[in-house]
């Protein structure tokens, strides 16, 4: 047996077995697209047309001076199958481009698949052809159809390579690029390879035109390879290769071991000796099955061993991270232990782990965008090239994205293998996230409880203790004033009794604000409208502004009615705020208070002064409790603010510098409430 022999058995009989199952898998889809069902009817003929040469070459390797039945039946199952492979690669391609490409001239399809199938008609003919005495070649006995035939194929063969360049421009996904541009330089290849052996006569050119016209019947074993590999490796088409790799090379190595070693050997006896050749493959074939199980076993370990770094590889990081992500409460450590993790274990030197709760720019508009395509892995060159990514996976958690993985650096280190890693590990990623952001959430709660029971008991022993001292406080200020009216005494102690009453009056407000923080606010019994709210807090603060020469500005373009609760609440935040000011800015400084509807129907008011404003570095800690830049100040009002704000669903905003260095501004975010 030459090795043209083999390589027409081995072959043909691969090609058969291959297109046949993608043939079945396909045909499990049920209810599939056009598109699918061209696509099943080609594996179908494929596998047909390299059945039709098996059987063939089965025909020609065994000897048999008869029985050209068989012979005939082959080469029509195989001619018939290749005649309607064109117009079938056509059909499928042009329902590809439809269902890929949204601007496809789809209204010239209809017509370009009926025409690929006109030559079809003569198939009937051909049949007769083939099976007319005297037995001839197919391609001797159809041989004034040779040359239209494979201009027809050639044809169709180069349109449906350009449909595939075409697509690899058009479609976004990187993985279907590649697909799509090598499938299409496969076809451009075979069209070529028909043009030389059956065209340019290279058929004919002994010994090496025989090889040609073997590797151009076999040339479809590359696009299917192509599209073999491709579900395999990506579940491409969503379809799966469910049989081992180790058996199918397992059965390719005996059946070299067959012809090579058994069936030559035992031809090599039966010429040296008297033994019969079929009595020594029997025996060998015999012992060959002995050998089987530990063949088989050492097939599987060394193409395993293949497998087993990624493998053992992505185990290893899986674990890690699925163990750090529980002993870190906060998210931002488990971000750079995993960063870390992953770039040492695949050799990679730009990974990025983002949490799409605390991105912003365009980390946070690719989380939205992920999201709203139900993206898994993002394949938008502009969108990479945005956050200079070579890939970006999308890690989704209960059907929403919780974080992103962004590869960059050198295109060379981001193989394949290191790509499917990637792939699987974003789900444990993912987890890991989700996991860390309980606990962080978990570890804030509890710190708010806590703060909060010690708030509670300070609170207690705050309204105790002011409750305590308020009424020894009245009672001297009383004898104080009661000093002030006897003129004797007023003359020789006049100045003290003046301080001794303005001491008392600030720490009664002090008391005061004790008691305001450590009860909710009181409820008004009516509305009341935002002017006169305003109006009473200017009425309490005025001796105070006077005192400080500080001028104060209203301008209230929005005044709403306000109902009870809201409005108890707004007066003492408006009190605090208009006290706080009035002791920030200097003499002849000014305060000013203004108001606004939002256009959500919410109102704004805000309480401006050109005090020396506050450092940012304190900004995020001055509505904590008890935190106060004064010297004698409680730290209570705008702790007392925030309160009253939580309570009546309002917010705040600080703003300072405002000019010059100088100034703050309080903004207050209040809603109405319907009737109010």
């Amino acid at each position: 047996m030459s090795l043209l022999d083999i390589l027409k058995l081995v072959g043909f009989a691969t090609g058969a077995a291959l297109h046949s199952y993608l043939a079945w898998l396909l045909g499990l889809r049920r209810g599939g697209r056009t598109g699918e069902r061209a696509l099943f009817a080609l594996g179908l003929s494929l596998a047909a047309w390299h059945f039709g040469n098996f059987t063939g070459t089965i025909y020609g390797l065994l000897g048999i001076g008869g029985a050209l039945w068989w012979l005939r039946l082959s080469d029509t199952v195989a001619y018939v199958a290749l005649a309607l492979l064109p117009p079938l690669l056509a059909h499928a391609h042009f329902r590809l481009w439809e269902l890929l490409d949204a601007d496809a001239p789809r209204r010239f399809f209809a017509p370009l698949i009926l025409l690929g199938y006109a030559p079809a008609v003569i198939l009937p003919w051909v049949v007769r052809e083939l099976w007319r005495e005297p037995y001839l070649a197919p391609i001797d006995r159809l041989d004034p159809l040779l040359l239209p035939f494979i201009l027809w194929f050639v044809l169709i063969f180069a349109e449906c390579a350009a449909i595939d360049l075409w697509l690899a421009r058009r479609i976004d996904a990187i993985r279907e690029r590649r697909f799509f541009r090598m499938f299409g330089v496969s076809l451009a290849s075979i069209a070529a390879l028909f043009l030389l052996t059956y065209v340019l006569g290279g058929r004919h050119w002994g010994i090496i035109g025989s090889y040609l016209d073997t590797i151009a019947r076999l040339s479809s074993l590359v696009p299917t390879a192509i599209i073999a590999y491709y579900i395999y490796r990506y579940r491409y088409l969503e379809l799966v290769i469910r049989q081992s790799l180790v058996y199918a090379v397992f059965a390719a190595i005996v059946m070299m071991i067959y012809i090579y070693g058994i069936r030559r050997f035992s031809l090599a006896l039966e010429a040296r000796t008297s033994l019969r050749s079929e009595v020594v493959e029997a025996l060998l074939i015999l012992g060959l099955m002995f050998l089987a199980g530990p063949l088989r076993r050492f097939t599987e370990h060394h193409l395993q061993r293949l497998f087993v770094r990624e493998v053992g590889l992505y185990r290893e990081i899986v674990a890690q991270v699925g163990a750090k992500a529980v002993s870190y409460s906060e998210l931002a450590y488990f971000v750079r232990f995993a960063e870390e993790r992953i770039s040492e274990s695949l050799a990679l030197t730009d990974v990025r782990l983002i949490a799409c709760a605390g991105a912003e720019g365009r980390e946070a508009e690719l989380c939205r965008y992920a999201e709203a395509g139900q993206w898994t892995q993002i394949e938008d060159a502009v969108w990479l090239d945005r956050v200079k990514a070579l890939a970006c996976y999308a890690l989704w958690r209960e059907g929403r994205v919780v974080g992103l993985l962004v590869i960059g650096g050198d295109q060379a280190e981001l193989t394949v293998e290191k790509r499917e890693v990637l792939s699987v590990l974003s789900g444990h990623l993912a987890v890991a996230i989700e996991n860390c952001q309980l606990l962080e959430d978990k570890a804030k709660l509890e710190r708010k409880l806590a703060t909060r029971e010690r708030l509670a008991a300070l609170g207690q022993m705050a309204a105790t203790v002011a409750h305590e001292i308020k009424n020894p406080l009245s009672s001297i200020k009383s004898i104080a004033q009661v000093m002030r009216e006897d003129e004797a005494v007023s003359h020789e102690y006049g100045r003290d009794l003046d301080l001794i009453t303005g001491e008392i009056d600030r720490l009664t407000r002090s008391v005061s604000q004790l008691l305001s923080f450590s009860r909710p606010a009181v409820v008004a019994e009516t509305e009341s409208k935002l002017s006169d709210i305003v109006s009473g807090v200017v009425s309490l603060a005025r001796a105070e502004l006077d005192a400080r020469q500080t001028c104060l500005a209203i301008d209230l373009r929005a005044d709403p009615q306000i109902d009870g609760e809201t409005a108890a609440g707004l007066k003492e935040i408006l009190s605090n705020l208009v006290h706080n000011a009035a002791q920030a800015v200097k003499t002849g400084g000014c305060v000013r208070i203004e108001s606004e509807m939002t256009p959500d129907g919410r109102l704004r008011v805000a309480v401006i002064d050109d005090g020396p404003g506050i450092p940012s570095s304190l900004q995020d800690k001055v509505f904590e409790p008890f935190f106060t830049t004064r010297q004698r100040g409680t730290g209570l009002g705008l702790a007392i603010v925030a309160r009253r704000l939580a309570e009546i669903g309002g917010s705040i905003k600080l703003t300072s510098p405002l000019a010059d260095n100088r100034g703050i501004r309080f903004e207050l975010l209040i809603p109405i409430r319907p009737g109010g």
